[in-house]
């Protein structure tokens, strides 16, 4: 493992971890998000990484602007600018000498990278990890008060593992511009979409009613007991199992 970093659309440093392969196969690499207020140190994308980078892929998994290590205010994400650093840790990897470039993420690091799928034409592949119907929007995320608050003064603050952020109306308003069901019918590459049964973070059962009325690119996969986190080692390692199955079928 290498610790990275490359500059956003904005000049804003990301700071991210690249996973090399001993031996690199057909020039493949992979590049992963984390959820909305998570890092790049979550557990299923480090152990993902480490056994992509075993099966002769280059992984990368960032951190998002104004998250983990990496530079930028969070009060400023929005889904269109993180699907601009993807695009950005894209060129970062074929700048490293990977020629096919697959892209996932786990939640909303998952949605973005099926959103920057469907606008970037040259995407291998996606694999996106414990995904919703449709993005996050206030109804789901903030409280009777928060939304008022929100309305009243273009903002809201709330808290989420340890740390006191803030959203604006500019993320909702950017975030209602994205129909999943659309999007995903504009994706031309393979995508392999993986479930968790018991999560009450994204309900697992719209997701699936969306994702199987789309296009026949998409294969899912649902991990029976796992929560949003696939906090279980038995769950993250079907996840992980599953994959690289997929992988090795559609590119290897």
């Amino acid at each position: 493992m290498q610790p990275v970093s490359f500059s956003n659309h904005l000049n804003e440093k990301l700071r991210g971890t690249l996973h090399r392969p001993t031996q690199a196969k057909n020039g493949f690499g992979f590049v992963l998000g984390h959820c909305f207020t998570c890092s790049r140190h979550t557990r299923i994308l480090i152990e993902l990484s480490n056994v992509m980078a075993d099966l002769g892929v280059c992984v990368l998994r960032f951190d998002f602007s104004g998250n983990g290590q990496s530079e930028g205010r969070f009060e400023d994400s929005t889904y269109t600018k993180q699907m601009d650093e993807m695009t950005s840790a894209v060129a970062f990897m074929k700048q490293n000498k990977a020629d096919h470039v697959l892209i996932g993420g786990h939640s909303m690091g998952g949605m973005v990278s099926l959103f920057t799928a469907a606008r970037q034409k040259d995407i291998a592949g996606v694999i996106s990890l414990a995904v919703g119907s449709a993005p996050i929007h206030p109804d789901r995320l903030l409280t009777k008060i928060q939304k008022e608050q929100l309305i009243s003064s273009g903002n809201v603050s709330f808290s989420s593992r340890g740390r006191d952020l803030v959203l604006t109306r500019d993320f909702f308003d950017d975030a209602a511009r994205f129909d999943v069901h659309e999007i995903i019918n504009q994706i031309t590459c393979p995508v392999l979409i993986v479930l968790a049964a018991n999560d009450v973070v994204t309900n697992p059962v719209p997701a699936k009613s969306v994702l199987n009325s789309v296009n026949q690119n998409i294969d899912i996969f649902e991990v029976e007991g796992a929560d949003h986190m696939f906090s279980l080692a038995e769950h993250r390692q079907v996840v992980i199992d599953h994959c690289i199955q997929w992988i090795q079928h559609n590119f290897m």
